[in-house]
């Protein structure tokens, strides 16, 4: 069976339930048989698991070695961008005072 976007439902740039990148390689749509199929499903669920152990492994030598230097990093992030976030509230409180003003303004002036 050829795999098409109606029986894969693969389309361009997207991969399909079972991991494969393209229609060619989609196990799912070339192969029914069911043990083809869940033997698909095991290798990428394997390469997927390999993978997140590899990036577990390196999140620890990350912070080891480069911890203390990101805690400071996340420091001053924090720091500077809680003053800026206090800015932008000041300008938008002041922005909501020039509406309110100029809606009082406007009203009056159309009462008249």
């Amino acid at each position: 069976m050829e795999c098409t976007t109606e029986t894969c439902n693969i389309e361009k740039n997207a991969t399909c339930q079972c991991g494969s990148e393209t229609s060619q390689d989609c196990p799912c749509c070339s192969a029914i048989d069911p043990v083809q199929h869940a033997l698909a499903m095991w290798h990428t669920a394997f390469f997927d698991a390999m993978h997140e152990a590899q990036v577990e492994r390196l999140k620890k030598r990350i912070d080891s070695t480069f911890g203390p230097t990101m805690d400071k990093v996340a420091d001053a992030a924090i720091e500077s961008f809680g003053k800026i976030w206090q800015s932008m509230l000041l300008q938008s409180e002041g922005k909501k005072e020039l509406e309110s003003k100029l809606q009082k303004i406007f009203s009056e002036t159309s009462r008249r």
